[in-house]
């Protein structure tokens, strides 16, 4: 892959491939100029004018090419007279006035290129990449018994726990070593918050997630932990899903996918300047260049929030927003227009049209990402609402359905293998009767935890609905998946739940599919839920592989 640009060299690359087509942009304003019958210029001529030369103002603007932008607006508002009709005076000698003031301003253009600091050299593609660190757990209880208990859970959820008799050696080994978090007793030697004396002199030294175990379900014991930099505080007893699921967020933050923005103008240079301030601030973009090719990338894109010109040949951004908001999945998307339009009735009638916001050209670097951001960032929020069940933050089965089919259709182009497999937890009702729906709220919510931390990241996973999941393992062979969703079976099998003393355990029942062997969504969805209802009939708690595979 091509080693990125800096932003300033992007930015100043982009610039000399401006200066390079002004001269272009310029012959073709003296072109439609001349082609204007000064006795009675036809509306389709006007307008064509105006459009270049409303495109030669918001680009040198954008450019800093501030005396070229001012001629080019004097030009554009004698356009707009002449474009409403009232343009009953002689225009043609002030039009070639502001062209000609046009003309030498774009002679005064300084094309010397801005000095730059030297780009700093990349790494060599060769050097490996730095091995991640391991997932360890620094544990101290009071109690022995719990202490060698949540060792061995936490263990379960693929954690690498190393257990400790006292805080004293707790301290000593974090201040030698790097644990991704420590997890400790507030109490210490009869004393109900001596921990968080401990923890201070830690974090001091080595910052750390940390997290506190306590008895007392009290405000002060809580200000404790706050003040000695805690990042969460368990009462006991227990939930070892809960504290699972706190300790994989703090060492494990899930990375947030960038927003994603279709830019549309047909001013090509324009286009990959704003792009490129938006990639620079993490953002996802795509370029559409002709607004009549603009729903294809719509679909295929599906941006947060599009940013789009108002003048374009062909169609108008009025009239793209009003079409892409007749479209029911888009109808609220955030749809920002950057032009160098002035008139504030139009820039009224763009927002009635379907404009959430008009920003006008030049715009500061930092703005555009302010305004994109905020809107993008919402729309986001929103489709996530929309694709993740509410309870363990999986996707719901609808999502799942789509990405089912969308990785059919990669596997199909791109060739190799993936695997689909519905995993259904074992006798959940007699969870549900026995402990109470809140206990079966846990049981679901720690499989849904122990999927997302013993999987990869291009794993998908959802909740089908109820105690019902699915999950699609792109590029992985039936045998390798196989096994991995033994090992998950098993790992789960160990958790027990209602507390680390007593409690019981819950199983799960799993089929999985090949695409191989079954090569359309409707086929290997069929096929793991016949695999799943063979595990289920030979006796629970299994993996079957659907077509009788090991």
């Amino acid at each position: 892959m091509a080693e990125k640009l800096p932003l300033a060299l992007r930015l100043a690359k982009l610039r000399a491939t401006y200066l390079g087509q002004l001269p272009a942009q310029a012959g073709a304003i003296r072109q439609a100029f001349a082609a204007l019958p000064e006795a009675d210029p036809g509306p389709d001529q006007v307008a064509l004018l105006h459009r270049l030369v409303h495109t030669l103002r918001g680009g040198s603007a954008s450019f800093g090419l501030t005396d070229l932008a001012a001629a080019a607006a004097d030009a554009e508002a004698i356009l707009k007279t002449m474009l409403a009709g009232a343009a009953k005076a002689p225009w043609h000698r002030p039009l070639a006035d502001c062209l000609g003031a046009l003309d030498q301003a774009l002679a005064r253009v300084d094309r010397r290129p801005p000095e730059l600091a030297p780009a700093p050299v990349p790494s060599s593609p060769d050097a490996p990449p730095p091995a991640p660190a391991a997932r360890s757990v620094f544990l101290h209880a009071e109690d022995p018994e719990l202490c060698r208990a949540l060792a061995a859970q936490l263990g379960c959820f693929g954690f690498e726990v190393t257990a400790f008799e006292s805080a004293q050696a707790l301290r000593a080994a974090a201040l030698r070593g790097s644990p991704e978090a420590i997890v400790m007793d507030m109490a210490q030697r009869g004393q109900p918050l001596g921990g968080a004396a401990v923890a201070a002199e830690i974090l001091a030294r080595r910052p750390v997630p940390l997290v506190f175990l306590t008895a007392q379900e009290d405000l002060p014991s809580r200000l404790a932990a706050v003040r000695a930099g805690a990042s969460a505080c368990f009462v006991k007893p227990v939930q070892v899903s809960d504290l699972s699921g706190t300790l994989n967020a703090l060492t494990h933050p899930e990375e947030q996918e960038a927003c994603r923005v279709l830019v549309v103008d047909d001013d090509v240079v324009l286009a990959e300047l704003n792009a490129a301030i938006l990639q620079e601030a993490g953002m996802a973009t795509r370029i559409v260049n002709d607004p009549m090719t603009a729903l294809p990338h719509l679909f295929e894109f599906r941006p947060d929030l599009i940013l789009m010109d108002m003048h374009m040949p062909g169609c108008n951004g009025m009239d793209l927003a009003k079409a892409i908001r007749q479209i029911d999945s888009y109808l609220s998307i955030p749809i920002v227009f950057l032009s160098s339009e002035t008139d504030l009735d139009l820039q009224f009638e763009a927002r009635r049209m379907g404009g959430d916001e008009f920003l006008i050209k030049p715009i500061k670097p930092g703005h555009l990402v302010s305004a994109v951001s905020l809107r993008a960032e919402r729309m986001k929020l929103v489709r996530a609402q929309m694709v993740r069940d509410g309870m363990t933050g999986l996707y719901n089965h609808t999502a799942a359905k789509a990405f089912l089919d969308e990785t059919v259709a990669r596997t199909r182009r791109a060739g190799g293998d993936f695997c689909f497999a519905m995993l259904d937890l074992d006798h959940f009702k007699a969870v549900n009767d026995t402990y109470g729906h809140s206990m079966g709220d846990q049981v679901l919510m720690a499989l849904a935890g122990l999927l997302k931390q013993c999987l990869r990241k291009v794993d998908i996973i959802g909740r089908y609905g109820g105690e019902e999941f699915a999950v699609i393992l792109p590029e992985c062979a039936l045998p390798k998946a196989v096994a991995c969703l033994e090992r998950i079976r098993e790992r789960f099998s160990l958790i027990r739940f209602g507390g680390t003393e007593g409690g019981f355990s819950a199983f799960f029942s799993c089929g999985v599919a090949s695409f191989k062997d079954f090569p359309d969504s409707t086929g290997i969805g069929k096929a793991a839920d016949e695999a799943l209802y063979v595990a289920k009939r030979s006796g629970r708690n299994r993996v079957e592989a659907a077509g009788g595979a090991d």
